[in-house]
């Protein structure tokens, strides 16, 4: 079974997971992180499944970030569908079907992430298009006043960006060195005849 194609998915997948959930980068990240600690921890929180302290947002806020929740649960769902046949995969194909695939599943992982890069050239239109296509309703547009422009400015999707394509760029090649490094099947010099 080919499942190259299913690794760039996982690996865009999981590196936003990665990011969404890595108490550090919002430390790192957010200027105003000593501010916002509690709403941060919060909202982590609820996009794990626990429920959303509304007295930090307006009704279109939580609005807002209701339809981010569903999202990140959807990855995941997303993640663990592409998953099964790829650990199938792995369990029923022959050594040097995988080695190929893992390479060239690594190859097209590397290439998007390239292509996915390139949103940071532009990224406040990037950001825009984004929420567009994503979002079905006009949520996202929320004033500068609002608590969630104030907690994560427009910097801080950027450097989120950054942290995803850095994620995704490891494990692409972590896919490409797995690929050359698994055994294939080894060819004799000498045929009996």
């Amino acid at each position: 079974m080919k499942f190259s194609f299913l690794i760039p998915l996982i690996i865009i997948f999981l590196s936003l997971n990665l990011m969404v959930f890595n108490q550090d980068f919002y430390k790192q990240e957010m200027a105003n992180y000593e501010q916002y600690q509690n709403p941060v921890n919060n909202l982590l929180d609820y996009f794990k499944g626990n429920s959303l302290d509304t007295e930090y947002y307006s009704e279109k806020e939580v609005s807002h970030l209701n339809d981010v929740r569903n999202l990140i649960w959807l990855s995941w769902v997303v993640i663990v569908l592409l998953c099964i046949p790829l650990v199938y995969s792995l369990l029923k194909d022959k050594k040097e079907h995988i080695r190929k695939q893992m390479l060239m599943g690594g190859i097209y992982s590397l290439i998007l992430t390239i292509l996915f890069s390139l949103t940071l050239i532009s990224f406040s239109s990037s950001f825009t298009t984004f929420h567009e296509i994503i979002f079905t309703n006009n949520n996202w547009l929320l004033p500068a006043s609002s608590t969630l422009i104030q907690m994560f400015p427009q910097e801080f999707f950027l450097q989120s960006t950054v942290q995803i394509v850095l994620y995704s760029l490891i494990f692409s090649l972590l896919c490409i060195v797995l690929g050359l490094k698994i055994p294939g099947e080894e060819k004799n010099a000498y045929k009996r005849t």
